[in-house]
């Protein structure tokens, strides 16, 4: 049942939203406290500053803020900017969001911001499930999978200057 393309452990499509664009929607019933969806290797890129900087300097303005709307950043990874490179990127944010990032695992590996292969760590640790999107209420079929991303996104410093730099309006994730 598990496309190795994905890191979607559910049966999902990705269609169109009155909204949002393009959305993930469940297509099984999927219990509270599933494991949805996870980091799998060749499914996601991690950039520090560096290489960041490094792959947009290559991009059109609008593959640019294309990049800056679909990268996040978390906590245990200082400096980090992470990139689904499967379908879900287009799980959509909400303030009644029915994914979380797992915090269940306890503690996680922290990784020396100083290693030469500090990136190399974070995409190991990535795999972990620590990291995983779970259920955070049972979903019914076609409802759309969405996370609160102001809950869990720590995007560094650098990323908020590249918003700036390149008009990207991160308002709609706020909580008000």
């Amino acid at each position: 049942m598990r496309d190795r393309k994905t890191g979607f452990l559910f049966k999902y499509s990705v269609e169109k939203t009155a909204e949002k664009g393009m959305g993930v929607f469940a297509r099984e019933r999927i219990s509270k406290g599933s494991v949805v969806w996870r980091h799998m290797p060749c499914i996601f890129t991690v950039y520090d500053e560096s290489t960041f900087r490094s792959e947009i300097e290559k991009l059109s303005h609008a593959e640019v803020v294309y990049e800056l709307e679909h990268v996040f950043g978390l906590e245990d990874f200082p400096g980090c900017l992470i990139r689904a490179l499967d379908d879900g990127v287009f799980i959509n944010h909400s303030k009644d969001e029915n994914l979380a990032t797992n915090t269940a695992e306890g503690p996680s590996n922290l990784v020396d911001v100083k290693a030469p292969d500090y990136l190399q760590r974070v995409s190991k640790a990535l795999c972990d499930d620590r990291y995983s999107l779970i259920a955070t209420k049972d979903i019914q079929i076609g409802e759309e999978l969405t996370n609160n991303y102001a809950a869990e996104d720590d995007c560094p410093p650098y990323y908020y200057a590249l918003c700036d730099q390149y008009g990207v309006n991160e308002d709609f994730i706020d909580d008000e």
